[in-house]
């Protein structure tokens, strides 16, 4: 399924659904961070990460504030074991990200 794509309506931009797996697993938390990394619309990041949160290949974790390292998990002593591990952009911020779901 990671492998398939997304387009945006009256659009042929795309974005392949592993690319985002991929973003998000290195620490993309945002649907405009998403974006930035595949180099897509925000408005197809959000259709791409909404098919893999259904999937349930991904899902929201709340950053927490002031508890994380500022350069994100590779310094963290609970080595990506919190519930914030992997939301990388949003490390601190106190707001909500995705994160990948192991499987």
């Amino acid at each position: 399924m990671t492998g398939g794509g997304m387009t945006g309506a009256g659009t042929t931009a795309r974005v392949a659904l592993a690319d985002v797996l991929t973003a998000v697993g290195a620490g993309a938390g945002s649907a405009a961070e998403v974006a930035r990394r595949t180099r897509t619309s925000t408005s197809i990041a959000e259709t791409a990460l909404a098919t893999l949160a259904a999937a349930g290949r991904i899902r929201r974790v709340l950053v927490f504030a002031g508890a994380c390292a500022a350069e994100g998990c590779g310094t963290c002593g609970s080595a990506g074991a919190c519930a914030s591990a992997g939301a990388g952009s949003l490390v601190g911020s106190g707001l909500t990200a995705w994160r990948v779901v192991e499987q």
